[in-house]
């Protein structure tokens, strides 16, 4: 990518814009035109320069700030997982991860599922049960 914004990024964050296929506008905003859709905003230059690869990852998730501390806080309890059609779940790095592997229990996370959890009492009540393990 020939952008100034794009190479002010760590190799992670290049390769996590490359992977969404993201594009700098002209208001230092990162948009997604996926699939021939309307240009969505989403995060501001300045955000993905201060977050780290999983606030970045999150916000592209649509994952709420709590979902963000939690992860933050317990990363060492997970691992980053993809999906590939005749490989089955594979390792990979954070930058990549389409799935979170809760190392012991072996649950593999898809996060548009933990994006369906909107009540906090909820979410700490599945933290807890992660937890349990």
């Amino acid at each position: 990518m020939d952008s100034p914004l794009f190479h002010e990024l760590t190799v992670e964050k290049q390769k996590l814009v490359l992977k969404y296929q993201l594009l700098p506008d002209e208001k230092n905003q990162w948009i997604s035109t996926a699939e021939n859709s309307h240009p969505q905003l989403i995060f501001k230059h300045t955000f993905l320069l201060k977050n780290d690869i999983i606030g970045s990852l999150f916000r592209i998730y649509k994952l709420c700030f709590a979902k963000v501390n939690y992860f933050r806080e317990n990363l060492s309890a997970f691992e980053p997982y993809i999906y590939h059609f005749e490989k089955g779940f594979i390792k990979t790095e954070w930058w990549d991860a389409e799935f979170f592997k809760h190392k012991k229990s072996g649950f593999l996370l898809d996060p548009r599922q933990l994006r369906q959890i909107v009540d906090i009492e909820a979410f700490h009540q599945f933290c807890n049960y992660l937890e349990s393990f």
